[in-house]
C-alpha cells in the first residue's frame, strides 16, 4: 500500500527526471512534447498500489537507438516476465528511415558521450548532492512555518530533482552493459550463463547498499564485548534497550547515532513518505543487532573475501574456454557491468536520503496543518497530494477543507488494504472500470516445485520466515527470508538468513545484488509466492537453478 502523497510525489518526479534525461540525450523538443502524455503517466495508482505503466516505458525507450535490443535488456533489468509486443520498432520506409536518421544519430552520439563520461558524472552528482543535503538542518524543520516548508519542497524540486539525470543515464548503461555481458556469457557457456552472471558480478567493493549491514555487524561485535549492552538488547524492548544504551554507554551510542545520521533513512519501505524511518524509531536496528549477537562467525570482511575468490575462480574457468579475443571482450564487458551496478547501488542511497528529507519536510507540514486545525492528525498529511498542499498554500485549492478530504481517503485506502491485486494486469479504456483486476493464479497452490529467477548461487534446505513489515518476527537466523518484495532497507536482515526468496524482482533488483555480495543463495521473481507458501514451511532453495522444492506443507507457526 502506498499513500496519495508518496504517489503524487513519485509521479511528478518521474515525469521531471525522464524529461530532463531525454533533453540530455538530445531528443528534439517537439518529440518530447509529443510524448508528454507518456511522461506524465509512467506510473499508475490502482487500489492503493503503485504500478509501472509498461506501455509508456516502451514508448519512451523507443526514442533511443537499438530499441529492440534495449527493450529486451530493460525487461531483464525490471523483471518483466511477459514482454509487451505491440509497442515495437516501426516498420519504416527507406525515405522515412533517411528522414529520421540524423536525429537518431544525434541522440545515439549524445547517449554514448554521456556514458563515456559517466565516471566523472557520478562523482560530480554525488558531490553536488552532498552539498545540497548539507543546506538543510532537518532538526529545525518542525519549527518552520508552512510557507518555509513549501519553499523547501520547491527548492528541492529545482535544485535536486531536476538535476537527477546521472542516475538515469547510469541505469541505461547498466541495462546495456548487463545485456551485453549476458549475451556474451550465453555464447560461451550456454545454459550456465545465468548462474555465471550472478557469480561474476558479485564481490565488488565499496557498494553502499551493503555498507549498513557491514557496520551493524561490526557494532554487534562490539556489543558482544560489553555484556551490559548485549543483555539490554536481548532482554528489553527495542526502544527501551536503545534508551538504556544511550544513557549508559556513550561510546556505543555515538556509533549508533553516526549510523543513523548516515543510514537512518534506509528503512523497509524507504521510498514511501509515510514510512517511519530509523531516525524516528531505531527499533529495527536493535532487532537486527539481536540477530547478529549469536553469530560471531559473521565477519563482513571474510564474506567479501570469499565472494571475490569465487568470482575470480569463475572468471578463470570461463576464460579457459575461449580464445584471447573473447577473453578481452569478456573482461571489458564484466568490468562495465560491475562498474554500472556499483554506481547504481550507490546512487540509490542518494535517492533514499532525498526521500528521507522530503519525508521530514512533509511530516512537518502535517504538524503545521494539524496545529492550524486543518487536519485531524499530523500524519493525515500523507492522504493529501503534493499538488493539493501547494494549491492550499497558493490559494488555488478547489478543496480547502483538508480534514474531511483526508478522512475520505483514509477510509478508501483502508478498504484497499484487505484486497489482493495481481502483480500485472492489462487495461483497455478507463482504468478504474470495466477491467478485470482480480489476481490470476499462475501456479497452483499445491505445486511441489516453484520456479523463479536464479539470482545468487548455492543450495540451502531450511524453514521459511515470511516477513511483510518491520513489525513481524525478524528472527531469521538459519531460515530462508521470504518476502513479497524488498528494498535496500531489508539488507541488514540478510546475513543471518540461510537463503533469500522474493516474489517480485529481477537479477538486478536490490535483494539479488545484496544476496550475491553476501554469498547467500537467492531466488527472486517467483509468481504468487506469498499466496502459496507459509511461514515455517520447509523447502530446498537452489539459487543456481532458480527453483524452490517444497519439502513439507504444514506451517510450523
Amino acid at each position: 500500500m502506498t499513500t496519495p502523497l508518496t504517489f503524487s510525489f513519485a509521479l511528478a518526479a518521474y515525469a521531471t527526471v525522464y524529461e530532463q534525461s531525454l533533453r540530455l540525450a538530445a531528443v528534439p523538443d517537439d518529440v518530447i512534447e509529443a510524448h508528454r502524455p507518456s511522461l506524465a503517466n509512467m506510473l499508475g495508482l490502482v487500489r492503493g498500489r503503485v504500478y509501472y505503466n509498461l506501455n509508456n516505458w516502451y514508448r519512451l525507450l523507443a526514442l533511443l537507438p537499438s530499441f529492440g535490443r534495449n527493450k529486451a535488456d530493460m525487461e531483464k533489468m525490471m523483471g518483466v516476465t511477459e514482454p509487451v509486443d505491440f509497442v515495437a520498432d516501426d516498420a519504416l520506409s527507406p525515405i522515412e528511415k533517411a528522414r529520421r536518421a540524423p536525429a537518431m544519430l544525434r541522440t545515439g552520439a549524445r547517449v554514448m558521450r554521456e556514458i563515456a563520461r559517466l565516471d566523472r558524472s557520478v562523482a560530480e552528482f554525488q558531490a553536488r548532492f552532498e552539498a545540497e543535503m548539507a543546506r538543510y538542518d532537518r532538526a529545525s524543520l518542525p519549527k518552520k512555518s508552512l510557507s518555509e516548508l513549501v519553499a523547501i519542497t520547491e527548492a528541492l524540486r529545482a535544485d535536486v530533482i531536476e538535476k537527477w539525470q546521472t542516475p538515469i543515464v547510469n541505469d541505461l548503461f547498466v541495462m546495456m552493459a548487463s545485456g551485453r555481458l549476458r549475451r556474451l556469457l550465453e555464447k560461451i557457456a550456454g545454459d550456465e550463463a545465468a548462474a555465471l552472471w550472478n557469480t561474476l558480478v558479485a564481490g565488488e567493493e565499496g557498494i553502499e547498499s551493503t555498507e549498513p549491514t557491514r557496520r551493524l555487524l561490526r557494532m554487534a561485535k562490539r556489543a558482544r564485548e560489553v555484556p551490559a549492552i548485549a543483555a539490554a538488547l536481548r532482554t528489553m524492548e527495542p526502544r527501551d534497550a536503545i534508551a538504556k544504551i544511550r544513557a549508559e554507554h556513550p561510546a556505543f551510542a555515538a556509533e549508533l547515532d553516526a549510523f543513523l545520521d548516515r543510514y537512518g533513512d534506509r528503512a523497509m519501505g524507504e521510498l514511501k513518505l509515510e514510512t517511519i524511518s530509523l531516525r524516528d524509531d531505531p527499533s529495527f536496528v536493535a532487532k537486527v543487532l539481536v540477530n547478529y549477537l549469536d553469530r560471531p562467525d559473521l565477519d563482513p570482511d571474510a564474506l567479501a573475501k570469499s565472494e571475490r575468490a569465487a568470482r575470480e575462480d569463475a572468471l578463470r574457468s570461463l576464460e579457459a574456454r575461449v580464445g584471447p579475443i573473447d577473453r578481452v571482450r569478456l573482461r571489458r564487458a564484466l568490468a562495465a557491468a560491475r562498474r554500472g551496478v556499483k554506481a547504481r547501488e550507490n546512487m540509490r542511497l542518494a535517492r533514499t536520503r532525498l526521500f528521507g528529507l522530503v519525508r521530514d519536510v512533509y511530516a512537518a507540514v502535517g504538524h503545521a496543518l494539524h496545529a492550524a486545525g486543518k487536519l485531524d492528525q499530523p500524519r493525515d498529511v500523507f492522504y493529501l497530494t503534493v499538488e493539493e498542499i501547494a494549491a492550499y498554500h497558493a490559494g488555488t485549492a478547489v478543496t480547502a477543507d483538508l480534514a474531511p478530504l483526508a478522512r475520505l481517503r483514509k477510509a478508501e485506502f483502508a478498504r484497499y488494504e484487505a484486497e489482493e491485486l495481481p502483480n500485472r494486469f492489462e487495461t483497455i479504456g478507463a482504468v478504474y472500470h470495466g477491467n478485470d483486476l482480480d489476481p490470476k493464479r499462475a501456479i497452483a497452490a499445491d505445486a511441489s516445485v516453484l520456479r523463479g529467477l536464479a539470482s545468487s548461487p548455492g543450495v540451502v534446505e531450511a524453514e521459511l520466515r515470511v516477513v511483510t513489515n518491520p513489525r513481524d518476527d525478524l528472527s531469521v537466523n538459519g531460515r530462508i527470508l521470504t518476502a513479497l518484495r524488498t528494498d535496500p532497507g531489508w539488507a541488514p536482515l540478510f546475513p543471518t538468513a540461510s537463503g533469500i526468496l522474493v516474489e517480485r524482482g529481477s537479477t538486478l533488483s536490490h535483494s539479488a545484488v545484496v544476496a550475491r555480495e553476501l554469498g547467500i543463495p537467492a531466488v527472486v521473481g517467483v509468481p504468487n509466492l506469498l499466496a502459496i507458501v507459509r511461514d515455517g514451511e520447509r523447502v530446498r532453495l537452489d539459487g543456481s537453478a532458480g527453483t524452490v522444492e517444497r519439502l513439507a506443507r504444514e506451517a510450523a507457526s
